[in-house]
């Protein structure tokens, strides 16, 4: 038996609106108090969304990671940058590891908003130490922030997207999804994780017209990103880093890392109409640092 395909019938497509326009629509972004988290929260906020913030409360310290955590005052300060740029905020002290917390953040947003149309997987940490130097509690921390973080997120928002029939996920992973570096293996295995995750949460999310996708920057100019550069660091390891990865920025050799608005960019394109048949998959942002 033959099987011919039968032409589709000739439809006239308009197309969507793409602009970056998320008037009424409502923003849950994590790590909200500086470096990407800041940036999501002021390009949505622009753009006309309303948008509900969070970060760790004041004193946080977790071993073996080497800057600020936690800082009530900055999270307030990002607020007011939303505030004077049109959006409804809501702010929230919340440790993404910490599920009841999560579901107190998420019913309370659903209960002054009614829904929540976006999330933002933002909240991460990054550390360097060699695996045979590594404790086992910092591993943990890892895990537990840059994925655990990612899954109750993800868990609670994503049941009352399912109730509305649509919304989406991004989250933040890296070029560490996909490649190594050394002193940094708890790190590339929790970003490895979140790759495989949104992957798995897309094809389930799918059947209710919810998107999953993840962002993947390479070097970002925040305080967790330079870092490599601290005295706390292993002496010479920003040196070491660069001879085994080569450049991070092939657009731009031996300029800094990318401005933190660049990856905005990309998370406005996967928020927006532009991306609605885009689903469980990475958005390389890194200047060609992955063609290598």
């Amino acid at each position: 038996m033959s099987t011919t395909w039968e032409r589709a019938p000739e439809r006239v497509r308009e197309l969507r609106n793409i602009r970056w326009d998320f008037t009424g629509q409502v923003v849950l972004i994590t790590g909200a108090a500086q470096g990407q988290g800041r940036s999501h929260a002021l390009g949505f906020a622009q753009a006309g969304a309303d948008v509900v913030l969070c970060d760790l409360p004041a004193g946080t310290t977790i071993p073996g990671i080497n800057y600020n955590l936690g800082n009530p005052d900055k999270l307030e300060q990002v607020a007011q940058e939303c505030r004077e740029r049109g959006a409804r905020v809501l702010t929230f002290i919340c440790d993404v590891r910490d599920a009841d917390q999560v579901q107190a953040m998420v019913a309370a947003a659903i209960e002054e908003h009614g829904r929540i149309d976006i999330l933002v997987n933002n909240a991460g940490l990054a550390g360097h130490n060699e695996v045979t130097d590594l404790p086992e509690q910092e591993w943990d921390d890892m895990l537990d922030t840059n994925l655990r973080g990612v899954f109750v997120c993800s868990k609670y928002v994503a049941r009352e997207m399912k109730k509305a029939g649509k919304g989406t996920i991004i989250c933040t992973a890296s070029v560490m999804a996909f490649a190594g570096v050394p002193a940094s293996a708890h790190y590339v295995a929790a970003k490895h994780g979140v790759s495989g995750f949104c992957k798995a949460l897309a094809i389930e999310l799918a059947p209710f017209g919810i998107t999953v996708n993840y962002v993947c920057p390479s070097a970002v100019n925040t305080e967790m990103a330079n870092i490599v550069f601290d005295e706390r660091v292993p002496a010479g390891y920003a040196e070491r880093l660069g001879a085994t990865t080569g450049a991070w920025n092939l657009l731009e050799e031996g300029q800094p890392p990318l401005d933190p608005s660049e990856i905005t960019y990309a998370v406005l394109f996967l928020a927006s109409d532009a991306s609605k048949y885009i689903t469980g998959a990475p958005l390389l942002v890194d200047a060609g640092f992955m063609t290598k």
